[in-house]
C-alpha cells in the first residue's frame, strides 16, 4: 500500500471545493508516503470529471460508471470505491465530511478493514506513519489519532481545512476506467424531492446566526434575514431558537445540527454553549455581537462587539446596504 486516493465530489459537472483542498493536501501527503496521488470518480457518467482531477494533481484517475449509480446509494457507492480501492491500492483514502461522505466514508471504512477519522481539519506523515488531528468537545480538546501500519486510513475532513489545489493546464495524468462490481445494489432511489425552502448552510460562505439574546422569534426574522441579505449570506440560528420554535431544525448551527465553516460567521445573541461552538469554531472569522462581554461566544470571535443586538444590528444592515448596494 501506498499514496493516497481521494473521492471525488462534484457540483454541476465540476469539482468541490472540499475535494479540491483534498487534492492539494493529498499531493503533499502522496509525496510524504513515497507514493502516487491518486482520484476516484464514482456516478452514472464522469463528464469532464477526470480531467479536471489531473489538472488538480491527481497522478492518475479512476473512473466507475454505471447506471445504478445516478444516485447515492451506501452499496453502490462503497461497492465502486472498494473496486477501485483494489486497483490503487491506497495507504489514505481521503473525502469531505460531508453528511453523504460520513455514511460513505465509514461503510468504506469497514469494508477495507481500514482505521476511520471523521472532522479531521489536519492529516500529517511523519516516518510513514499517518495521522489525523479532530477537534472535539466544542473544540476544546484537541486528538491526535494515529493509524496502525499495515493497514489503510479513511479520513474524512472538514470544508476550509487545507489550501486549494492550483489547476495546472495542459498537466498529463493517466485516466482508467474500472467495472462496477456485479454484485446487486440493495437500495434503489425511486425519487428524490427537494424540501420547499431548504437552506444549505454547509456551503455557505458567509452565515449570520440569531440566538434567544433576539428575545423572540418576530425580533429574529426582523433583524437576522435583512443583516444576512445585507451580506449575502445565508442566515442560522443555535439551538436554543430551535427548540423554541423560531426557525426549522435546517438552520440550527452546532453539534447536533450543522456543522460549518464559512469564511465569515457572525453570531447575533449567543452565548456561545459548548455545543454551538463545535459546529462553528473553525469558520475562517467570526464576528460576535453579545450584550453580555463575559460571553463564552467572545473567547473564540475574531471580532467581537458588546451591545443589545436589538439596537446594534439595524444599524449596522444599514451601513452595510449603504456601503455594498444591496
Amino acid at each position: 500500500m501506498a499514496g493516497v486516493l481521494v473521492c471525488v465530489e462534484q457540483v454541476g459537472g465540476k469539482i468541490a471545493a472540499i475535494t479540491r483542498e483534498l487534492l492539494g493536501k493529498g499531493r503533499a501527503l502522496a509525496d510524504a508516503l513515497g507514493g502516487p496521488l491518486a482520484a476516484a470518480v464514482v456516478g452514472s457518467e464522469a463528464g469532464d470529471l477526470a480531467n479536471q482531477a489531473v489538472a488538480l494533481g491527481a497522478d492518475t484517475v479512476y473512473v466507475v460508471t454505471d447506471a445504478a449509480l445516478a444516485t447515492y446509494t451506501t452499496d453502490g457507492y462503497v461497492a465502486a470505491a472498494k473496486a477501485i480501492a483494489a486497483q490503487a491500492q491506497p495507504a489514505l483514502v481521503l473525502a469531505g465530511a460531508s453528511f453523504q461522505m460520513r455514511d460513505f466514508g465509514a461503510a468504506l471504512a469497514a469494508d477495507l478493514n481500514a482505521g476511520l477519522a471523521a472532522d479531521a481539519t489536519d492529516i500529517t506523515v511523519a516516518g510513514g506513519q499517518i495521522s489525523a488531528v479532530r477537534p472535539s468537545h466544542g473544540g476544546n480538546v484537541i486528538n491526535t489519532l494515529t493509524f496502525a501500519a499495515g493497514r489503510p486510513a479513511v479520513v474524512l475532513a472538514r470544508k476550509q481545512s487545507f489550501p486549494e489545489a492550483t489547476e495546472q493546464a495542459g498537466r498529463s495524468g493517466s485516466i482508467q476506467n474500472v467495472a462496477m462490481p456485479a454484485t446487486s445494489v440493495r437500495t434503489k432511489v425511486v425519487s428524490v424531492a427537494p424540501k420547499s425552502g431548504a437552506v444549505n448552510l454547509a456551503d455557505a460562505s458567509v452565515i449570520v446566526s440569531g440566538g434567544r439574546g433576539l428575545g423572540n422569534k418576530d425580533n429574529y426574522f426582523k433583524l437576522i434575514p435583512p443583516l444576512a441579505a445585507a451580506l449575502g449570506a445565508a442566515y442560522g440560528a443555535s439551538r436554543a431558537v430551535v427548540d423554541d420554535g423560531w426557525v426549522p431544525y435546517e438552520h440550527q448551527v452546532g453539534q447536533t445540527g450543522k456543522t460549518v465553516s464559512p469564511k465569515l460567521y457572525v453570531a447575533c445573541g449567543i452565548s456561545g454553549a459548548i455545543q454551538h461552538l463545535a459546529g462553528m469554531r473553525t469558520s475562517r472569522s467570526i464576528v460576535a455581537i453579545n450584550k453580555d462581554p463575559d460571553a463564552p461566544i467572545f473567547r473564540v470571535a475574531t471580532y467581537g462587539l458588546v451591545g443589545d443586538v436589538n439596537e446594534v444590528l439595524p444599524l449596522l444592515t444599514e451601513q452595510l446596504k449603504a456601503r455594498l448596494g444591496r
